[in-house]
């Protein structure tokens, strides 16, 4: 089972998918799933490549300070981790739209 956790953000949408440690990210503008922990190498260079299509505040939401990375890294389960989500993105501005477990396909 995987925990899927919907935001809002200037009534933009954010998906969040957590399968066990692995959190992956989409919104209307991007066409596929970016995993955003553990980093992807490329990560910040899609960012940085999309030609401002993310807003100020959305690149803010994946900046990590090493104490929220270590956060991220102990928790124990995807509960847990979807949790730590909806607080550290309630901080930076979102708002929770839901929260439900859902089953993966292999297709995100």
């Amino acid at each position: 089972m995987a925990i899927r956790i919907v935001l809002t953000v200037n009534r933009e949408l954010l998906h969040f998918i957590v399968d066990g440690k692995r959190i992956l990210y989409t919104d209307r503008k991007w066409q596929k799933w970016i995993q955003c922990l553990p980093r992807d190498t490329n990560f910040l260079a899609k960012i940085k490549g999309s030609r401002n299509v993310f807003p100020a505040v959305l690149t803010q939401l994946f900046e990590f300070s090493k104490e929220e990375l270590a956060e991220y890294d102990n928790a124990k389960d995807e509960n847990e981790l979807a949790n730590i989500i909806v607080r550290d993105s309630g901080l930076k501005g979102c708002k929770l739209f839901s929260k439900q477990e859902v089953t993966l396909d292999g297709g995100e």
